[in-house]
């Protein structure tokens, strides 16, 4: 089912080709809204490469949010709602089930979607051969498609067993992962749980139940790390503006806003605390 997220309608452009019976497809929308999951064995596993805009998946169980320059592979027989934004464009690619199952002896393989980089390895691998074979003529063969079909297949199985730990029982990884992305975006200025999301290509709703199960939710965790970032800076440092410097590179409001955080942290004032430190360093 299909509806525009736009009072007026939506755009929609499908162009493709047939690669035995896999389809592989280009998709340009305008904002709108899907839904899919009938539970029928008949149900492909689809393939949706992102190269613009976004697009939120929603599950029973998980819930991704597939940024520009990632893709996720799901079961369309499970139950999805689909968002894409205005001016989405994706690969999007349809595979019988029957042809993943006989790629590969993991029962489970489907159980959760999975989500990679277009830009990693398997993601080049994989549309590097679909673009060789938009531009061939040996799939007037039928022979040359079915042994292209199955060459295909065994990638995007290969893509599903190298990535099985994605899902939501995996909350310990969404969380080391998470903070990965935190440690290394903590300077921006516009980090977020939105942010942090965006870059697992899950979420922002998963991401939060992750973290939910420990004691600290996720802007707590950016405060903290950007607390610590603060602390470091004012230990290695002997400028006399070193606490207005720090207050604005770890993007606390302003100094005032940075010493009162500071000391419900710490017990001292920024000032204070340089003092001990230099003190108990003689």
């Amino acid at each position: 089912m299909l509806k525009s997220a736009n009072p007026y309608g939506f755009e929609l452009t499908i162009a493709g080709f047939y690669l035995g019976s896999v389809l592989a497809a280009v998709q340009r929308s305008g904002a709108m809204i899907a839904s899919s999951g009938r539970k029928d064995d008949d149900d492909p596993v689809v393939i949706h490469a992102v190269t613009s805009g976004s697009i939120t998946f929603d599950g029973a169980r998980e819930g991704y949010s597939v940024q520009a320059g990632n893709l996720i592979v799901r079961d369309a027989g499970q139950p999805w709602r689909l968002a894409c934004e205005r001016n989405t464009a994706s690969h999007v690619i349809t595979i019988p089930r029957g042809l993943i199952r006989e790629s590969s002896s993991r029962p489970t393989l489907l159980r959760h979607a999975c989500v990679a980089e277009l830009a990693g390895p398997e993601g080049q691998l994989i549309f590097e051969y679909l673009d060789m074979l938009r531009t061939t003529d040996l799939l007037d063969s039928q022979a040359a498609s079915m042994m292209a079909e199955r060459a295909f297949v065994s990638l995007v199985a290969g893509l599903l067993e190298g990535n099985s730990v994605q899902g939501p029982t995996d909350m310990g990884s969404i969380i080391l992962t998470a903070k990965k992305v935190i440690e290394k975006n903590l300077e921006r200025e516009d980090l977020s749980p939105a942010l942090v999301a965006g870059r697992l290509g899950i979420s922002v709703r998963t991401l939060h139940r992750a973290f939910s199960a420990g004691d600290q939710s996720v802007m707590s965790l950016i405060r903290q790390l950007r607390m610590e970032g603060a602390r470091r800076d004012l230990l290695s440092s002997d400028e006399t503006d070193v606490i207005s410097r720090a207050a604005a590179k770890w993007h606390f409001s302003d100094a005032s806003h940075f010493i009162r955080n500071f000391k419900s942290v710490h017990g001292v004032t920024p000032r204070a605390y340089m003092a001990e430190r230099s003190e108990a360093a003689k």
